[in-house]
């Protein structure tokens, strides 16, 4: 007789030792040997004898029987003292039918759960449905959190649980802050971070009595929460480890596809940099709670770029090469896809974050992904974010309409061009220019005069005498021949900064309008 754990990518595997706790909890003797253990079998079956053996199966040898065994290859549970190198369990004292209901009890109790699970993912369950799914396999207490550390399911509350604050604005439970602030700096909390098994955060670690068996969530490689199993009921076992991964699988498979529906977003880092990015006032919590995940201080200076494809039809892709190196090269980075972009915030108190530095780290990288990047002014302040993304955005839009040679464009390179397109939508560009130099234009047309191209190479060059005659090739006595002729006949005062200025803007707006030609 067998019984038989499937399910899609390969399903819930036992090991021996999720097949020995229970074994245990009914306190029989045996022994067990664990080298070499991992979650493998799918069933078990009776040894009688045969010689079509599977790896995936675990035999229940009766008394007598192991002679024939071959006990270095095949998982195994004997009644006799039966020594093998395959990991095993021997010398178990009890009759053969009660320790083979047991086995097939507990395969099947894994079976169940798997179906369970299953069912809820299918059926259009909830987290909350997980989570109390696996409180009654567990016998204990489960609760997820984001990596905002927003409470985002929980399978019942229970007493001698850490008590969560509540946010009255979205009406989620969360962490206590002064927990998180405790988490910031405890170097045993931020390694476990990395860990993508299960793991025990146990009383010495814990700021109250209470263990509590761990796994990190993790979607498309990033971190996004963590599933934790509290021991308040029961003992956790050895064996639940393998189980609570399982179950932390599930849980990433329903927290993708609550991402994907509107109606079901989780809050987490990217929520908040999206208000910041769109100017949505956001909750001091929230923002709090990033800001020290991130290690980051509000009054830091920062840089915000925007990253896309130069075909039009394509999104940058969360997981794409380009962002994974940026990520690896630049101190400060955080990063999230916002209406087919890749948005970049770096914190610049950060080494190595300088304009220069990103622009020959970006250069290589974006030329050959085929990107085009569009970078701010420094934004002084964390709430400075949402005009910093504009100007992002309004070089990204620079390259992409004006001048798709370049694939980096900072905002101070276009942003000329910015205010003169934003100056004209309501008057014309030869109406917001000087008058002077449109008299000067038509002049210059009537007498055949190159005063305007004169005065314009004269201001351009600081009104260097030297450097503007030898732009134009004429010689000096020539060019102070002209700029007295412009000064008198046209009554210009050129020893006015703001007159310059208004001079200067004028020729950039009569150029661009293409007002010259």
């Amino acid at each position: 007789m067998s019984t038989e754990l499937t399910s899609p990518e390969s399903g819930m595997l036992l090991s021996m030792q999720m097949v020995a706790d229970p074994l245990a909890e009914l306190l029989w003797d045996f022994t067990l040997e664990t080298t070499g253990d991992c979650p493998s079998l799918r069933c078990c079956q009776v040894y009688c004898g045969q010689t079509s053996l599977q790896d995936d199966t675990l035999y229940l040898i009766p008394q007598g029987m192991g002679g024939l065994f071959p006990a270095n290859q095949f998982r195994y549970i004997a009644i006799d003292d039966l020594s093998g190198e395959a990991p095993h369990i021997c010398k178990l004292q009890q009759p053969f039918f009660e320790v083979m209901n047991e086995v097939v009890s507990t395969f099947q109790r894994y079976h169940d759960f798997e179906t369970q699970l299953n069912q809820i993912v299918t059926g259009g369950g909830t987290l909350v449905d997980l989570c109390r799914a696996g409180s009654a396999f567990f016998q204990n207490p489960i609760y997820i959190h984001d990596n905002m550390f927003s409470v985002i399911a929980l399978s019942s509350k229970v007493e001698g649980m850490l008590k969560f604050e509540y946010n009255e604005r979205n009406g989620k439970l969360y962490i206590p802050l002064w927990l998180i602030n405790e988490f910031k700096y405890d170097e045993n909390y931020q390694k476990t971070l990395e860990y993508k098994t299960a793991g025990i955060w146990d009383n010495e670690q814990y700021p109250y009595t209470m263990r509590s068996l761990y796994v990190n969530l993790y979607s498309r490689n990033v971190y996004c929460g963590r599933l934790l199993i509290n021991e308040i009921r029961t003992l956790l076992l050895p064996s639940q480890f393998r189980a609570a991964e399982y179950l932390a699988r599930y849980a990433v498979k329903l927290i993708q596809r609550d991402e994907a529906d509107a109606n079901h977003k989780y809050w987490g880092l990217q929520d908040t940099f999206i208000d910041l990015l769109s100017g949505v006032p956001v909750d001091n919590r929230d923002l709090q709670t990033t800001l020290n995940i991130l290690n980051w201080n509000p009054l830091d200076t920062y840089l915000c770029i925007k990253i896309r494809n130069q075909s039009e039809d394509l999104s940058v892709r969360a997981d794409s090469a380009l962002n994974n190196t940026l990520s690896s090269r630049i101190q400060g980075y955080f990063s999230f896809n916002y209406q087919k972009l890749l948005c970049v915030v770096i914190n610049t108190s950060q080494p190595g974050t300088d304009q220069y530095t990103l622009r020959s780290i970006l250069a290589p990288l974006v030329r050959d992904s085929c990107m085009y990047v569009g970078i701010s002014n420094p934004a002084e302040g964390i709430h400075a974010l949402h005009a910093g993304f504009l100007q992002a955005d309004i070089a990204l839009q620079y390259i992409i309409e004006e001048d798709s040679s370049q694939w980096i464009v900072s905002f101070a390179e276009c942003a000329l061009h910015y205010i003169r397109s934003q100056a004209v939508r309501e008057i014309p560009a030869e109406m917001l220019s000087d008058h002077v130099l449109l008299s000067i234009l038509r002049y210059d047309r009537k007498n055949d005069t190159p005063y305007f191209n004169t005065l314009r190479s004269y201001l351009i060059h600081e009104r260097n005498i030297p450097k503007t005659a030898e732009a134009l090739i004429i010689h000096r006595t020539t060019l102070t021949y002209r700029l007295q002729k412009i000064s008198e006949t046209f009554n210009l005062n050129l020893d006015d900064p703001y007159q310059r200025l208004y001079l200067l803007f004028s020729f950039f707006l009569l150029d661009t309008a293409g007002y010259v030609g």
